[in-house]
């Protein structure tokens, strides 16, 4: 008398199971719920390309997704790109912990801020000579990155659309243990710098950037100058149009005379300052 057969193999209900999904197997490569991303390790000719599996649900770039599910080859010139994205995103997130520390206390010496900010400030400079045109304008690049990959770097976009320390474009008093007289000097010095440059055509940023910071800094040593002081508001409105232009970058026959003529508005208002006290 034979056996009858035994009964076919019937999968238990996943729904029903509190950690049924716990030991699924993901998708198989090409399967709808996964992508196939290649990437590349090692260097050379020995450089080996290892596939790794994404679920699309957690893709929310739409650029990204269409991308997806394509076998990426990274040439030299992709490579390069790809190494500025990384140090584009690694000067950012510094530049935004060093602002957070610093406007919560961690950092208490203006002096360590000004000089870790001054840092990271020409090397973003720097990079942008890399970037594509529309990666230049930090106050609108630094968001657009920021978001594609849902990070938060706000405090970074408009530290590096200002292009100098906080305590150099807000102030903070100045030093009164100093000669007023002292400061005094080094403002209208900085002012005459600046002034000779432009008349002798010396127009690219950063020829006229660090000049112009200068003047900023001269004029926030004044410990008795107001905080709304008018003429150091038309020095800080110029130098963050510079901060948003590229190191080549020039300013054009009509930049260079209203700048010229902001400067000279601005030194006479602030001589004046000075008759009056």
């Amino acid at each position: 008398m034979s056996r009858p057969p035994p009964p076919a193999y019937q999968a238990p209900a996943a729904h029903n199971s509190p950690g049924a999904n716990q030991h699924r197997p993901p998708p198989p490569y090409g399967a709808p719920g996964a992508v196939t991303i290649a990437r590349h390790q090692g260097g050379g000719m020995g450089m080996e390309a290892t596939m790794t599996r994404v679920k699309v649900s957690s893709v929310r770039d739409a650029g990204v997704m269409a991308q997806l599910g394509q076998e990426v080859s990274l040439d030299d010139s992709s490579r390069h790109d790809m190494e500025l994205l990384a140090n584009y995103y690694a000067i950012v997130r510094s530049m935004e912990r060093l602002e957070k520390a610093y406007i919560g206390g961690g950092i208490s010496d203006d002096k360590v801020y000004e000089q870790e900010c001054q840092k990271l400030i020409p090397r973003f400079a720097t990079l942008r000579e890399g970037l594509p045109e529309d990666m230049q304008d930090p106050r609108t690049s630094i968001p657009t990155f920021m978001s594609k990959y849902h990070l938060q770097a706000n405090f970074a976009a408009n530290r590096f659309s200002i292009g100098v320390p906080a305590t150099v474009s807000v102030g903070g008093g100045g030093d009164s243990s100093t000669p007023k007289a002292l400061h005094v000097a080094e403002a209208v010095q900085a002012y005459i710098t600046v002034m000779d440059s432009l008349r002798l055509n010396m127009c690219a940023t950063d020829q006229i950037h660090p000049l112009t910071t200068d003047i900023v800094n001269a004029l926030n040593k004044i410990a008795v100058l107001p905080p709304d002081f008018e003429p150091r508001a038309k020095v800080k409105k110029w130098l963050q149009t510079l901060s948003a232009m590229r190191a080549t970058d020039e300013l054009d026959e009509d930049q260079t005379r209203q700048f010229l003529f902001d400067l000279e508005a601005s030194h006479q208002e602030f001589v004046q300052w000075l008759h009056n006290l």
